[in-house]
């Protein structure tokens, strides 16, 4: 499944005062792209200061601030590792996060600027597997684990409408481009060096470099 198509979906499914938050990484340059914030709906991100694990503990405080509208965190599987704990706060105190993982197994910001910025191949960035639904599921919230584009909008649709916390660990490929709006020419050939020089499933990602990210050929 493509990540595009999981932050797609959310946005059609957000409520219009959603308060959310986005970790750092890969996630972040996605929400930026598509989640299209409208009416009293309010984003919050770490920006520059790059602080990875801190989707979640942004969307907890959202959730204390503002008693009764809908909160959701957009994290990355390397995000959530280093603040997963906090689903027990969720828990504690009966706080209706909603939690939604693109779960790639890699640190795939750093990943891609390897690749873009250096013209190197990828080093580093693979992350043991994990399935957050279990673990989530062991403290006791409302999980939800999607590989099949098909099945991504009502699971996202379920989880949200949970009167508690819950979360949707979406399994996305990991071979799909982190591409910015404008390409510019320095990032193209540096990724084609990259590729020249032995990247693992570099045709994979030439694949994907080739196909429609989200909009139409994803959609049924």
């Amino acid at each position: 499944m493509k990540p595009e198509r999981v932050v797609r979906d959310l946005n059609e499914l957000l409520a219009p005062d959603a308060l959310i938050a986005a970790d750092c990484g890969y996630n972040t340059g996605l929400t930026a792209q598509y989640i299209r914030i409208r009416d009293q709906q309010r984003f919050a991100v770490s920006g520059t200061l790059a602080s990875m694990g801190g989707g979640l503990p942004y969307a907890i405080a959202a959730a204390l601030a503002c008693p009764g509208r809908q909160v959701v965190a957009i994290v990355g599987d390397g995000g959530l590792s280093m603040s997963v704990a906090e689903l027990a706060t969720c828990v504690r105190y009966r706080l209706p996060v909603k939690v939604v993982v693109l779960n790639n197994g890699s640190l795939a910001q750093i990943k891609w600027e390897q690749m873009l910025f250096l013209g190197n191949p990828e080093y580093g960035c693979e992350l043991q597997p994990v399935d957050f639904s279990v673990v989530a599921h062991g403290f006791g919230v409302r999980a939800f684990r999607v590989e099949d584009p098909q099945d991504c909008r009502r699971a996202l649709n379920d989880a949200l409408a949970h009167d508690g916390p819950a979360l949707v660990d979406a399994v996305v490929d990991t071979n799909e481009p982190m591409l910015p709006p404008k390409r510019r020419e320095t990032y193209v050939k540096n990724l084609e060096a990259a590729l020249s020089k032995g990247t693992p499933r570099s045709s994979d990602i030439q694949r994907a470099l080739g196909e429609e990210p989200a909009v139409t050929s994803l959609r049924e």
